[in-house]
C-alpha cells in the first residue's frame, strides 16, 4: 500500500504525542500526589497550631485559679468562666473543623478542672484555707492528663508531617527524573522527526531544485532519484517524465531547426554556385597550364623545372580541394549538435571566406579585429558556422559591391561577443523590432527568404547564446553574437 507523506508525518507525531502523554501522565500524577502531601503538611501545621492554642487555654485557666488562691480576688471567677467558655469553644471548633472526635477525653478533663475550680471559688478563706493546695493538686493532675493527650496528638501530627515530607522529597526526585526523561524523549523524538523531514522532504526538494536549474540551463538528461512511494516520489517521477518529454521535444526542435537551416544553406549555395565555377576554374586553368609546361620541360629533360611545375600544380589542386570541401561542409544537411570547447577564430575565418565567394562580394573589404586573450567557447561549431555565415552574408549584401564589414571579437561577462558591423544602407526603425521574425527581410523581392536571421536566432538560443541588433549605429547595421565561454569542468570533445 502506498504510504502518503502526510500519513508518515502523522504517525510520527502520534508516536511523539503518545510518549509525551505517557511521561506527562506520570508526571501529572506525581504532581497531584505532591499537592496532596503538601495539603497534609499544611493541615497538620494548622492542627498543631490549634492544639497549641488549646494547651495554652488550659494553662491559662489553671493560672486564674492559682491567682485566686493567692489574692482571694473573686473577680478571678468571672475571668475563669470566660476563659473556660473560650477553651470549650476552641475544642468544639477543632472537632468540627478537622472532623476529629478524639478530644473527648480532653473535654472531660476540662470539665473536671471546671468542677474543681468551682469548689475553690466557694472556699470561705481562699488565701488561708488548707483545702486550696489539695484542689490545686487535683487541677494539676487533670491538666497533666489533658496536656499528655495534647502531646500525643502533637506526636501523631509530627509523624504525619514527617511522612508527608519524606513522600514529598521522593516525589520531587521522581518528578525531576521524569522531567529529564521527558526532555530526552522530546529531544530524541524531535531530532528524529527533523531528520525524517529533511531526508524525506527537504533534501529531495533541494536536489529537485538543482535539477530544475540544470534543466533551465538546457540539460534535459537530468533525473531525480525516486527514494519513496509518497508525494515526493510521485513529484520526482513526474519531473523525470517532464525531462524526458522536454528532451524528446528538444530533439524534434533540433530536427526542424536542422531542416530550416539546411534550406537556408541551400539558398546560400544557390547564390554561390556561379562564383564556385570561377573559384575552381582559375586554379583548374593554372593546373592545366602548369602540366603543359611540365610536359615541355620533361621533353627537354629539365627535371628540376618539371618538379617545380608539378609542385605548383599540386598546390593549386589542394586549393581547389579546400574550396570544394568548404562548400561541401557548409552544405552538409546534418548538424554536429554536440557542444564542445573550441576556438571561435577559425570558424569566423572560414565564414568570411564563404561570405566573399560570390562575385558581388569580392570588392567588399572585411576587417577582423580581436581583443586580447580570447577564450575558447562552448557551443556547436557547425551551428555557429551557420550563424556567422548568415550574418556575414547579410552584411556583405547590404554593402552593394562597395563598403566595409568590420568583425570585432571580445570577451565580456562569461561570453565571447562577436560584433559584425557593415557600412550598408542599414535597417529602418520600424523594422528593427521584427527583424528576427520569420519572413521579414530588408532585401529586395527574390533576393532573400526572410528566414536567415530567424533561424540564426533559434540556433543561438539552442546554444544558450544570443543574437541581437545593436542600436545607435552611425551607419549601416551592427549585429552582436554572444557565445558562452568554455567553463572548467565541461566535457571537451
Amino acid at each position: 500500500m502506498r504510504k502518503h507523506l502526510a500519513l508518515k508525518v502523522g504517525l510520527l507525531l502520534s508516536l511523539i504525542f503518545f510518549l509525551v502523554a505517557v511521561f506527562g501522565w506520570d508526571l501529572l500524577s506525581d504532581m497531584r500526589h505532591l499537592q496532596q502531601e503538601a495539603a497534609v503538611v499544611e493541615k497538620s501545621n494548622h492542627q498543631s497550631h490549634d492544639l497549641h492554642a488549646i494547651e495554652m487555654g488550659v494553662y491559662r485557666n489553671i493560672k486564674v485559679v492559682n491567682d485566686f488562691l493567692i489574692t482571694g480576688d473573686h473577680r478571678a471567677e468571672n475571668v475563669f468562666y470566660q476563659y473556660q467558655q473560650q477553651l470549650v469553644k476552641m475544642i468544639e471548633q477543632y472537632e468540627t473543623t478537622y472532623q476529629d472526635s478524639s478530644l473527648s477525653d480532653l473535654m472531660q478533663s476540662v470539665k473536671n478542672i471546671k468542677g474543681i475550680a468551682e469548689k475553690v471559688f466557694v472556699l470561705p478563706f481562699a488565701t488561708e484555707n488548707m483545702e486550696g493546695p489539695i484542689f490545686i493538686d487535683e487541677i494539676a493532675t487533670e491538666a497533666k492528663q489533658a496536656v499528655e493527650h495534647l502531646t500525643r496528638k502533637h506526636h501523631a501530627l509530627d509523624a504525619e508531617v514527617n511522612r508527608a515530607m519524606q513522600m514529598m522529597a521522593g516525589l520531587r526526585m521522581d518528578m525531576r527524573q521524569e522531567t529529564v526523561a521527558l526532555m530526552l524523549v522530546l529531544l530524541l523524538s524531535l531530532s528524529f522527526l527533523a531528520y525524517f523531514i529533511y531526508n524525506q522532504m527537504v533534501y529531495p526538494l533541494v536536489q529537485m531544485k538543482k535539477a530544475v536549474q540544470r534543466v533551465g540551463e538546457g540539460n534535459f538528461e537530468v533525473h531525480c532519484a525516486v527514494i519513496s512511494e509518497d508525494e515526493i516520489g510521485e513529484l520526482a517521477r513526474a519531473f523525470n517524465t517532464m525531462g524526458e518529454a522536454l528532451q524528446e521535444r528538444e530533439q524534434k526542435l533540433n530536427q526542424v531547426r536542422s531542416l530550416a537551416a539546411h534550406q537556408e544553406k541551400m539558398n546560400a549555395l544557390a547564390v554561390m554556385s556561379a562564383s564556385l565555377a570561377h573559384e575552381v576554374g582559375n586554379p583548374l586553368a593554372s593546373v592545366g597550364m602548369l602540366l603543359h609546361m611540365a610536359k615541355r620541360k620533361l621533353e627537354q629533360q629539365d627535371t628540376q623545372a618539371v618538379a617545380l611545375h608539378l609542385d605548383s600544380a599540386a598546390k593549386e589542386t589542394e586549393r581547389m580541394e579546400f574550396i570544394i570541401q568548404t562548400v561541401l561542409d557548409f552544405g552538409r544537411h546534418e548538424f554536429d549538435v554536440r557542444f564542445h570547447a573550441f576556438d571561435v577564430r577559425p570558424v569566423i575565418s572560414d565564414a568570411v571566406k564563404l561570405g566573399q565567394m560570390p562575385p558581388q562580394h569580392k570588392r567588399i573589404a572585411i576587417h577582423i579585429s580581436e581583443g586580447s586573450h580570447i577564450p575558447m567557447v562552448y557551443a556547436s561549431s557547425s551551428m555557429l558556422m551557420q550563424v556567422f555565415m548568415n550574418v556575414i552574408h547579410n552584411a556583405c549584401h547590404a554593402c552593394r559591391e562597395s563598403g566595409e564589414v568590420h568583425i570585432h571579437t571580445v570577451q565580456q561577462d562569461g561570453y565571447v561577443m562577436i560584433d559584425v558591423c557593415d557600412t550598408g544602407h542599414g535597417i529602418e526603425q520600424a523594422m528593427r523590432e521584427s527583424i528576427f521574425n520569420p519572413s521579414v527581410t530588408t532585401k529586395e523581392k527574390g533576393e532573400g527568404t526572410g528566414f536567415g536571421l530567424a533561424i540564426s536566432k533559434e540556433l543561438m538560443d539552442a546554444m544558450h547564446g544570443t543574437l541581437s541588433l545593436l542600436e545607435h549605429t552611425k551607419k549601416g547595421a551592427c549585429f552582436r553574437i554572444s557565445v558562452p565561454m568554455s567553463k572548467q569542468g565541461k566535457d571537451v570533445s
